[in-house]
């Protein structure tokens, strides 16, 4: 995902390997996620998942996510507000069959 401001505001899809999660309770008290990826540099960036799509497009652990999200920009800092994500599947390592 690319870091300059021309992006913001725009709706993107890019491919992560999923990092880490951290879980937080809305106002409300519903839960949301923020997600760290690793892009296909080697760069990280940041996700939020709000309520609605973290049920529906819930982030299932490690491994390689298509994403689509507006790309947003607080303090600074840009991140992919997720409209959807999924985790794709992977071919299984030949040696192990």
């Amino acid at each position: 995902m690319r870091r300059d401001v021309s992006h913001v505001g725009k709706t993107l899809s890019t491919v992560g390997d999923f990092v880490a999660e951290k879980f937080v309770k809305t106002k409300r008290g519903e839960l949301m996620k923020f997600g760290t990826f690793l892009d296909i540099e080697g760069k990280f960036f940041d996700t939020v998942h709000f309520p609605p799509s973290l049920v529906q497009y819930p982030l299932r652990g490690a491994g390689i996510y298509l994403i689509e999200g507006k790309v947003v920009q607080e303090f600074g800092c840009p991140s992919l507000e997720v409209i959807r994500c999924a985790k794709m599947p992977l071919k299984p390592d030949p040696r192990s069959i």
